[in-house]
């Protein structure tokens, strides 16, 4: 089986499970107690705080440990975006469904700048799209302007984190969430980070853990392991020739294909292919039975097979939108591995063509 959805999770690496193990089983204690079991959980909590922080060019204090992006974006708009709210339409579901229920207005970055007059008090981007991979552009000028405006301006990092150099000092930001899952990390565990000097109310309140910031059992195993990922994960492991020599191969085979997002800066490792008029999610269970595994749109938006919702937003045809498959490639994802898919891809089509159907069963 070939994996390229990377964008949706990173297998752990073994040495965060060797980091983990020890805190399931002997080191089982809460940080919060003053026992030896507490402060040995405590001190690992700090170190691995010190990693994740390091990975994003933050203080240890100025980061809170979540349950993952989602929580991190829901506690930065609940917080801070009451009073006007911007986002783009590049925006992951955790950011667009609470964003869009506070009442948030939709806006290209070009714009920004006319749309701030009108008193938005929080700016929410993606800093890299999850479906497309494209990148925001200028975002030290993007957090210029907004500052200028009042504003506060919030990044969700969660794909771009540990693929790309992130740094929330050359960013310019208040606000920064990610996930260790997707850095090769255990699932169920995030950050967010807070800007020193920057006030933000706790979405979860109760025992005042965190300095307050957000209560509950900090989940010792998890924060280790998320520590570990953001020690290993190394930008610079991260090439495009994987994906590169994948579109090279669709774009020579001569078939309808439709390469999307190519002539924008994006991450290294997500290609973006519609096949319009085709249903994605039948290319996807094709594909798996073929062995390999790609992905229809985001993970965290269901098994479904509607549309794009953010190609139809971006402003892509219903039949484009409805047919796009997102492969996406790891750091170890090798040459060979992008052929070979590329292949079952065009064999999938090929067939398809000929039938005027996607039938699965052909591929099992």
């Amino acid at each position: 089986m070939i994996y390229c959805d990377f964008n949706a999770t990173a297998p752990c690496r073994q040495p965060v499970i060797d980091a983990m193990l020890p805190f399931f089983r002997e080191e089982f204690g809460n940080p919060a107690s003053r026992h030896g079991f507490g402060l040995r959980a405590l001190e690992a909590v700090e170190q691995a705080a010190a990693q994740v922080a390091r990975r994003i060019g933050a203080e240890v204090d100025e980061l809170v440990f979540t349950s993952g992006a989602t929580e991190s974006n829901n506690t930065v708009l609940q917080g801070a975006g009451r009073r006007g709210l911007l986002i783009s339409r590049h925006e992951h579901a955790s950011i667009y469904r609470p964003a869009r229920s506070l009442g948030a207005r939709l806006t290209d970055p070009a714009e920004l700048e006319e749309v701030l007059k009108d008193g938005a008090r929080l700016v929410a981007f993606n800093l890299a799209c999850h479906e497309t991979g494209e990148l925001l552009a200028g975002v030290p000028e993007l957090a210029r302007r907004i500052h200028a405006a009042g504003a506060l301006f919030h990044l969700d990092a969660t794909q771009a984190a540990g693929k790309i150099p992130v740094d929330v000092h050359e960013l310019d930001c208040d606000f920064l969430s990610f996930s260790a899952h997707k850095l090769g990390g255990p699932k169920g565990v995030g950050a967010l980070y807070i800007r020193s000097g920057v006030e933000l109310p706790p979405l979860i309140d109760g025992g005042g853990q965190q300095r307050g910031r957000r209560s509950g059992t900090l989940n010792v195993p998890g924060i280790v392991g998320f520590g570990a990922a953001a020690r290993l994960a190394d930008p610079a492991r991260f090439s495009s020739c994987a994906r590169d020599r994948f579109e090279e191969l669709l774009a020579a085979s001569g078939l309808p294909f439709e390469l999307i997002a190519t002539d924008r800066p994006r991450l290294p490792g997500t290609s973006l292919v519609s096949l319009p008029g085709e249903d994605a999610g039948k290319l996807v269970d094709a594909l798996y039975a073929a062995g390999v595994a790609a992905s229809a749109g985001s993970a965290c938006s269901g098994r479904g097979s509607e549309p794009s919702r953010l190609l139809l937003d971006l402003g892509y045809p219903a039949l484009t939108a409805a047919g796009a498959v997102r492969f996406s490639f790891g750091a170890e994802s090798s040459i060979a591995e992008a052929e070979e898919a590329a292949a079952a891809f065009i064999r999938i089509i090929q067939a398809t063509n000929r039938k005027g159907v996607v039938d699965v069963n052909a591929y099992r």
